[in-house]
């Protein structure tokens, strides 16, 4: 008989916002395979939530026995949210759950406090060092700094005390063992839905040469690598490739750039369209944590990929179609990619489905989950 769980989540995981929405909707879904779950979840994804997007992606999250919705706040994602936690004590005191999993940032508050009360196992799923993703983000944003020993607090408290701790990385779960031992940890990297995301395509013959770049540009990362790709590569690349067009995807872009090679074109309802129809994709992060879901979406693509080491981290290098470089030979390496004209390249396809399926990662999870409630 399944067990039953509730998942607490502070971001929306039906709409693939960022990388934590494309993971959040990929958990819910497989472990619902697994478990009866319930589902609560606040909308957006540190910001408010898009009504047309919501619709769209309904779809995304299947097989869970419930969910509760609950309106974005900047409190209620920053600090926490009361509604949240008596929407789970109302669940927990109508039904019997097993384990409770709470799902990035400051969604361990919730675990702690319910554990606590009700003597409930709980799962802690960090997507990043939290804590260090807002020392980097206050260099931007000089109020992030006041919420730093908050965030380190709740954190360090929520890694302690989890029955079970789910990196992102191996080396997140290094650095966790200051805090926890590494046998009660079980790393689930950011994997790919084969299905979608793979090399079996017709490759693109494209005139002008497409180069690509995607993310959610609220996010200071994504923004300033689409400065440095302006600053630092585009028209160098351009002096060879003179019609090239640098394509730059996701929500919230910038609206200070004004280059004839460049094109923003907003939130796409299908990426991997996008994605297999460009000659190459790049990737020129400058700083970051975690693991780069758009690096192993375009390896599943075959895409020839040219990316900084920030925005490789925590991806083997032993893939034959990533190329490791510095911002400064950036522009070189994108002129050998188009050169080499090989925009789909299925040679690391095998291999990397051994590693970073979603399907298979997630069922291993689901044992060790499972293997803690015994």
């Amino acid at each position: 008989m399944h067990k039953r769980m509730l998942y607490i989540s502070v971001y929306d995981p039906h709409v693939p916002y960022t990388g934590a929405g494309v993971r959040g909707g990929e958990f819910v879904t497989n472990l619902a395979k697994r478990f009866h779950i319930d589902l609560i979840y606040l909308e957006g994804s540190g910001h408010p939530g898009d009504a047309l997007l919501e619709d769209k992606f309904e779809w995304r999250v299947e097989g869970v026995d419930s969910k509760i919705k609950l309106p974005f706040s900047m409190r209620s994602y920053f600090i926490a949210s009361q509604q949240m936690l008596l929407e789970a004590e109302n669940l927990l005191s109508q039904k019997k759950h097993d384990v409770i999993l709470t799902d990035y940032g400051l969604s361990a508050i919730y675990g702690l406090k319910l554990q606590k009360k009700y003597n409930i196992p709980f799962v802690y799923c960090s997507h990043n060092i939290e804590f260090r993703q807002y020392l980097g983000k206050a260099k931007q944003d000089k109020r992030r700094y006041l919420f730093v020993p908050y965030v380190y607090w709740y954190e360090k408290k929520g890694v302690k005390k989890c029955d079970l701790l789910v990196p992102i990385s191996e080396q997140d779960a290094d650095f966790y063992t200051r805090w926890k031992s590494r046998d009660r940890m079980h790393v689930v990297p950011q994997c790919f839905n084969e299905k979608i995301f793979n090399p079996y395509y017709d490759p693109p013959k494209n005139d002008p040469k497409i180069v690509l770049f995607y993310g959610n540009y609220n996010i200071s990362t994504n923004r300033d690598a689409v400065y440095a790709a302006r600053d630092k590569v585009v028209d160098q690349v351009v002096a060879q490739y003179h019609n090239v067009k640098f394509q730059f995807i996701g929500a919230n872009p910038p609206k200070d750039i004004d280059h004839p090679n460049m094109e923003f074109l907003g939130f796409v309802e299908h990426l991997e369209d996008n994605l297999k129809k460009c000659d190459v994709m790049i990737s020129p992060i400058l700083q970051g944590w975690g693991m780069p879901t758009k690096v192993i979406e375009s390896l599943a693509c075959g895409k020839p990929i040219i990316a900084t080491e920030p925005a490789s981290r925590a991806v083997p290098k032993k893939y034959r179609t990533l190329k490791v470089v510095d911002i400064e030979n950036f522009a070189d390496a994108i002129v050998e990619a188009l050169k080499a004209d090989k925009p789909c390249d299925a040679s690391d396809f095998e291999l990397l489905k051994q590693e970073y399926t979603w399907a298979g990662a997630l069922d291993k999870l689901a044992n060790r989950i499972e293997g803690i409630l015994k």
